[in-house]
């Protein structure tokens, strides 16, 4: 995004480096006060009746707010794990712009609580953080319960779906407008990228359905015959097709001017093309 790098060359020595870090310790923080008194939390939420009184550290004291306070082992993980993930983004996109997006998020559920009247909570925040993470990241495994190796591509999709649930059986409006805007940071960063996946999706179907050079293989079916198969992905660096690596995932660079595709291997690590 060409506004970002900007943004960049301007502001970005006001970054915040591992910053992270410093939410995973306030979260520790939130919790140790939790163990002395539950009712410290209570001055944390972000209440925008109590922020227009005065109560002006509400507008941050939320994002700190831990999750599953009743199983510490738990809550030790869900640390570990955001913050690795944290990690992770910042060391792909760099400092400046992981502070946007974080940061992002934390203005839009001020605004939807204020608006809307609800509370501020991080969970949706946190939510946005691992789709990030899920969509940059897709073949990472992590391990279930220390156990189950799953990928985290379709941990993403999980929650995606899990979204679209609470999404759809959300209690009222209200609550339907906070999920919006809650997701708008990672719209924001990854919303041109999702475009491009989509209509790239949609050509691809129509050049199957049009196409009388291509006969799309069937489950169980060898192609055989005089049909050429012609290759509708190709990387812009090193010329690999789907036909060559049929397991090879193929993206759009949202930072090149213009329509050039890579494969999964030079996606993150090629030169930007203006």
């Amino acid at each position: 995004m060409r506004f970002l790098d900007k943004m960049e060359r301007k502001i970005g020595r006001y970054a915040i480096p591992n910053l992270m870090r410093y939410v995973i310790i306030g979260t520790a923080v939130a919790y140790v006060l939790y163990l002395i008194n539950p009712q410290y939390l209570s001055y944390l939420y972000l209440d925008p009746q109590l922020v227009l009184k005065g109560q002006v550290w509400r507008l941050i004291t939320f994002i700190f707010i831990p999750t599953n306070v009743g199983n510490p082992l738990f809550l030790l993980i869900s640390l570990y794990f955001y913050y690795f993930i944290g990690r992770m983004l910042e060391e792909r996109w760099g400092a400046f712009r992981f502070n946007i997006f974080y940061f992002t998020g934390i203005l839009c559920a001020i605004l939807a609580s204020f608006i809307l009247g609800i509370y501020g909570v991080p969970d949706y925040l946190n939510e946005t953080l691992f789709l990030a993470f899920a969509t940059l990241f897709p073949e990472i495994t992590v391990l279930i319960f220390f156990i189950l190796p799953v990928k985290v591509k379709w941990l993403g999709w999980l929650s995606a779906v899990m979204l679209l649930v609470q999404f759809i059986t959300g209690a009222g409006w209200r609550y339907r407008v906070y999920i919006l805007f809650s997701l708008f940071n990672y719209f924001l960063f990854f919303g041109p990228e999702l475009y491009r996946i989509i209509r790239s999706w949609i050509r691809r179907e129509s050049y199957y359905k049009k196409s009388t050079l291509y006969q799309r293989p069937q489950p169980g079916r060898p192609t055989t015959g005089n049909v050429t198969r012609v290759a509708f992905h190709r990387c812009h660096i090193c010329g690999k097709t789907e036909l060559d690596d049929p397991n090879m995932e193929f993206r759009y660079c949202s930072q090149c001017g213009g329509n050039y595709e890579y494969c999964m291997d030079h996606l993150y690590n090629h030169e930007h093309i203006k």
